[in-house]
């Protein structure tokens, strides 16, 4: 039946860190020539919970671009991606925007583009929206990663996890929504009840909940977190609850993807063989229909969070499980979720 349904892929990173700003891209350019020393180096110079975060660096300091992406897609026939916005490191305030300009003009580029901005830069943040505007028409939302834990073993990709209760960040929500444009939300799932009651005072801003909230240490240990079972019965719980409460917001879509990131605990980047399908499927999937019952069929989207995912599974054995885990929903059903859900949000032809 996968081989009748179309695939639009809305979370991919694409980037280059040898002709890009990236924060890698110092060490690539100076000892790309040498693995062994490249890997070693960013090991070394990288933050412990970083390190941890990617599982391995190679992932970080290769290139990920669009001929990349789709060779590991393989049997799959994708009909498009969506870019969304990571790591450029271009200072200023309208740094971001080189981003926009350098992806929109790939001689294979996105169907979708979704732009970095500083929400809570209230001086810039129109000015930066419409750059983003002016340098490709593929542009459609943005991201300001939110994603931080109280623990320090946990990476943070925001200053604090104040930020969601921040005014300045709010009324920059609100100027994206008055834009039309869409906002990919990621934050850990301790921070679900702060994006719920964000989402409910920002009700006509369209925001999607990017890999599903990321419930850290949900499968196993991780950064001091899950050491027993029974704290990691009760991620399970508090996780599935605050997703009922983000769901209650009408403006909120979900995307089925990032489970399989390190910081999750399943492990799968240590293992000395490449788990199966039926593996993937007996350890994800209950939590993928959970999503999709909780939010609905009409908001939500699978998404692969290629290369990030990659360290743990192939693309093609991601989406094979994924066709399985809904493999008893309509065919109608099927499409909404591999490709027809996307393209809705994204405002996508």
């Amino acid at each position: 039946m996968s081989q009748d349904i179309r695939i639009i892929d809305p979370h991919v990173h694409i980037w280059d860190p040898r002709t890009t700003p990236r924060a890698a891209s110092p060490l690539v350019k100076l000892l790309g020539r040498w693995p062994g020393v490249l890997d070693r180096s960013v090991k070394l110079l990288m933050p412990g919970p970083l390190v941890d975060f990617v599982g391995d660096s190679r992932y970080v300091v290769s290139a990920h671009m669009p001929s990349d992406y789709h060779r590991d897609t393989g049997k799959y026939d994708v009909a498009g991606y969506v870019h969304v916005e990571a790591g450029w490191e271009a200072k200023g305030p309208m740094g971001p925007v080189g981003e926009t300009e350098w992806v929109d003009a790939l001689d294979d580029p996105p169907l979708a583009l979704v732009a970095h901005a500083n929400l809570g830069d209230a001086d810039n943040l129109a000015a930066v929206l419409d750059a983003h505007a002016a340098a490709s028409n593929r542009f459609v939302g943005v991201r300001d990663m939110m994603a931080a834990h109280p623990s320090r073993k946990i990476h943070d990709w925001a200053e604090s996890t104040a930020t969601l209760t921040s005014p300045e960040f709010e009324a920059g929500l609100r100027m994206v929504g008055e834009r039309d444009l869409s906002f990919d939300a990621w934050v850990y799932s301790n921070q679900l009840r702060d994006l719920s009651r964000l989402a409910g005072r920002v009700p006509d801003t369209r925001m999607v909940l990017d890999h599903m909230g990321t419930p850290i240490a949900l499968a196993g240990p991780f950064g001091g977190l899950g050491q027993t079972p029974q704290q990691r019965d009760a991620i399970r719980r508090d996780w599935y609850e605050d997703l009922e409460r983000v769901a209650e917001n009408p403006n909120v879509w979900l995307k089925l993807s990032g489970l399989l990131m390190c910081n999750l605990g399943f492990g799968y980047h240590e293992l000395d063989q490449a788990p199966s399908v039926s593996r993937v499927v007996d350890d994800i999937g209950s939590h993928i229909r959970h999503g999709i019952e909780t939010f609905g069929v009409d908001r939500c989207m699978f998404a692969s969070n290629f290369p990030m995912d990659k360290v743990s599974i192939s693309w093609e054995t991601l989406y094979d499980a994924f066709f399985e885990i809904v493999g008893d929903y309509s065919v109608e059903d099927q499409q909404k979720l591999f490709a027809d859900n996307a393209a809705a949000f994204y405002r996508i032809d």
